[in-house]
């Protein structure tokens, strides 16, 4: 499976450095060894804000069920200031559902 990790900005910050949030979400993420992937337009109604703003995202190809339940672990343990956390998990076809 793939994992999508997308990063959307709480009201108070704008990122609008790529190579800056590359770094962030890299150092992040490291156990995970996420690929950066830029930004991508999530749907309002599944944000925590309801803007159309783009988020900023990571992959992490080939995930085992395991890798998956260790990431959304990390995630409530470890929340990443200014930033709402979304995963979308792929199982080998072109729909993802979201998993946190």
């Amino acid at each position: 499976m793939d994992l999508r990790v997308c990063f959307e900005n709480m009201e108070s910050v704008n990122v609008n450095d790529a190579a800056m949030m590359k770094h962030y979400t890299k150092s992040y993420l490291a156990d995970f060894d996420p690929e950066w992937a830029g930004f991508i337009m999530l749907p309002h109604n599944e944000t925590m804000r309801a803007t159309m703003e783009p988020a900023w995202q990571v992959l992490i190809r080939d995930a085992t069920p395991r890798t998956e339940q260790e990431l959304l672990r990390y995630l409530d343990e470890n929340p990443m200031a200014a930033y709402h956390v979304h995963v979308y998990r792929r199982d080998g076809g072109t729909n993802e559902s979201k998993v946190h």
